[in-house]
């Protein structure tokens, strides 16, 4: 074997580069994953594993093609390593026939990955799309291909899907708009659908870089994850910007009431309009115009799911009846299974309690809401909200005017410590907790009152009012 890897290292690179074997043929089941002859199997193994470590493909490329064509259930890494590797020979080819070639086998390697090991379908028609369209954009036909493998990738996973594969979904379908080949309705569709599972799959990167932060030793490994997600945050945030500034012209309420208006009785029995409708006017903020009531009204009238209920108790909040909506957002919250959505529907529910002063149970909400969601700032800065709003209620009439006022300033402590809290789970949660901090640092107790009142060496003061709080004293010396 040290013989025949020596060999492949002094064969000229040109003779690799100019002889690339196709790598079609039919797909069929095979019986053995060793092929017809295991040690064959298992030596070409060794021989293209070796070089392929050494980031050699040049020199693994035949012994790996041997495995592809004969042995293809040996290992999933035969199509993992496959695709990298071509996409590497792709990028590095200067003929545009040979580069055509090799975009041709790797769109193959993903369909062969998919038959021989089925059960990730819709991340590996997502690569599949991405890099048709990446590679060969300037081509049409090509880029209506890379949009329905995108399409398809997406239908089967949805909130599961890359960033990079909804990255390329909306360029694509961009692409395709700009050259009338979709319309501008359809690229709005689709936006509402991508937006839509771009904030939840924030909302749930954020939470897995989180749990792993809170690892009592961030190995390598942990500290790995961690920047492979903080990487898919960034490309999300990216596909964001990209799809907000090539459809802000299109998406401002007054064009989406247009739309939707126009558009509503034809699609009145048609559940995806009406639920992407909803989605796109909730996220524009759109929902206080009669198209979003007739919509919300309609999908909660076909199926009261926990979205369709959760849209009914937006509108119920725009109209000021929070007694409906505590009645949508609670039946919403108990219908929903998925803990980044459930924990949406309680922060709704939290801030709705809010509005009707029933603060004890906002708070208890908004915990709950924290719960599921640890890395969420929200629900803090909402309970700070609460104790800075009743502070001054909180506190004593003695008549000792100096205790009383002090008591009266204290709950800022407390709201303080909450927006403290808020920036230190969620770096998104920092600049409107700092800006409320500012507000009312200069509402709490300066030092010579709670000097008079507890002393500079009392280390906490217990609040007691609608909540039960102990706070830290901000001037504690020992």
């Amino acid at each position: 074997m040290r013989h025949k890897l020596l060999l492949f290292f002094l064969i000229p690179m040109l003779f690799f580069a100019q002889n690339f074997e196709s790598l079609k043929y039919d797909l069929v089941p095979v019986e053995s994953k060793f092929g017809t002859d295991t040690i064959k199997c298992n030596e070409n193994l060794s021989i293209y594993s070796e070089f392929y470590k050494q980031k050699n493909y040049l020199g693994a490329i035949e012994s790996w093609t041997y495995l592809f064509k004969n042995a293809p259930k040996r290992t999933k890494n035969i199509f993992i390593h496959g695709a990298n590797m071509y996409k590497s020979f792709i990028k590095n080819e200067q003929d545009s026939l040979k580069k055509f070639n090799l975009l041709n086998d790797l769109l193959f390697i993903y369909d062969a990955r998919n038959f021989y090991f089925p059960g990730q379908e819709g991340l590996v028609k997502g690569m599949k799309g991405a890099e048709l369209y990446r590679n060969n954009k300037a081509q049409m036909n090509s880029v209506n291909e890379a949009y329905n493998i995108l399409k398809e990738s997406f239908s089967l996973d949805q909130e599961k899907s890359t960033a990079r594969a909804l990255n390329y979904y909306f360029q694509s379908a961009a692409k395709l708009t700009s050259n009338k080949l979709l319309s501008k309705e359809e690229l709005i569709d689709l936006f509402s659908d991508v937006s839509n599972v771009i904030e939840y799959k924030e909302a749930e990167i954020n939470q897995v870089i989180f749990d792993l932060s809170e690892s009592d030793q961030i190995t390598s490994k942990i500290s790995k994850k961690i920047k492979k997600n903080q990487k898919e945050l960034k490309t999300l945030s990216d596909v964001r910007s990209n799809m907000e500034r090539i459809l802000a012209p299109h998406v401002t309420c007054e064009k989406l009431t247009q739309l939707y208006s126009s558009k509503f009785k034809e699609n009145i029995e048609d559940y995806s309009w009406l639920e992407r409708a909803a989605q796109l006017l909730k996220k524009k903020d759109c929902v206080d115009s009669s198209i979003y009531y007739d919509i919300a009204a309609e999908l909660y009238s076909k199926n009261p799911s926990a979205r369709s209920a959760f849209y009914m108790g937006i509108l119920s909040v725009r109209q000021e009846n929070y007694i409906e909506a505590k009645k949508y957002f609670t039946q919403a919250v108990e219908v929903e299974i998925d803990n980044i959505k459930k924990a949406d529907y309680l922060f709704y529910l939290a801030s709705t309690y809010a509005a009707l002063n029933n603060y004890k149970k906002a708070k208890q909400s908004a915990l709950d809401a924290n719960r599921l969601r640890s890395s969420w700032g929200k629900p803090y800065i909402l309970i700070g909200d609460l104790y800075a709003k009743t502070s001054r209620e909180c506190g004593e009439n003695t008549g000792n005017q100096q205790n009383d006022e002090f008591t009266k300033r204290v709950g800022y402590w407390a709201a303080i410590e909450k927006y403290e809290m808020a920036k230190k789970v969620d770096p998104n949660s920092i600049n409107e907790a700092d800006k409320k901090i500012s507000i009312y640092q200069k509402q709490m107790p300066d030092k010579i009152s709670t000097f008079n009142i507890i002393t500079l060496q009392q280390e906490t003061y217990q609040i007691d009012c609608w909540y039960s709080e102990v706070v830290k004293n901000p001037y504690y010396s020992k």
